[in-house]
């Protein structure tokens, strides 16, 4: 059976909350893929290269979904979400051509933030997915790789604040 929404679910609401989970997505895309370039040179680099990779699939899917169920997607909302997570980069950080060692803290926690919201998507999909004629077993297994996102920028964060805030002759590794 083709994916649908039946008369029983509100296909605007379900249509606003997919697009909102997208915009979410366009940014985390957009944030992840900075991370994992600007720490190329961390021990935690390709844990963030995968990690930016598996966003990237799991955006192109939604947008997938978004097509296959006939809601009305709203691009200007990704737009404004890349500009925004552009914009965010903009921070005085107390540096003017270097990254501060303070930046790979504040963007772990960030992204962990946003993988928390995502994963409640796919548990709302999950329950959903029965009515929309898709399959549940996709989404927990795409709730499993969020928790699991989870952990990686777990291990970014635990990385980066182990020598954030130190000077930089007391630099552990």
């Amino acid at each position: 059976m083709a994916p649908h929404i039946p008369d029983s679910i509100d296909e605007k609401l379900l249509g606003l909350y997919l697009s909102d989970h997208l915009t979410g997505a366009t940014a985390g895309v957009s944030r992840i893929g900075r991370m994992a370039e600007a720490f190329s040179d961390t021990p935690v680099a390709k844990e963030l290269a995968e990690l930016s990779a598996d966003i990237h699939r799991e955006r192109d899917m939604l947008r997938r979904l978004i097509h296959d169920l006939g809601v009305r997607q709203r691009p200007h909302r990704q737009a404004a979400a890349w500009l925004v997570e552009r914009a965010g980069r903009l921070k005085l950080n107390g540096r003017i051509v270097s990254r501060s060692p303070m930046t790979m803290v504040l963007e772990a926690e960030l992204m962990r933030a946003a993988i928390l919201g995502k994963l409640g998507g796919w548990q709302t999909l999950e329950e959903l997915a029965p009515d929309l004629g898709l399959d549940p077993a996709r989404f927990a297994a795409l709730g499993d790789e969020a928790r699991s996102q989870i952990n990686v920028l777990s291990r970014v964060h635990e990385h980066a604040r182990r020598n954030a805030f130190r000077k930089r002759g007391d630099i552990t590794t």
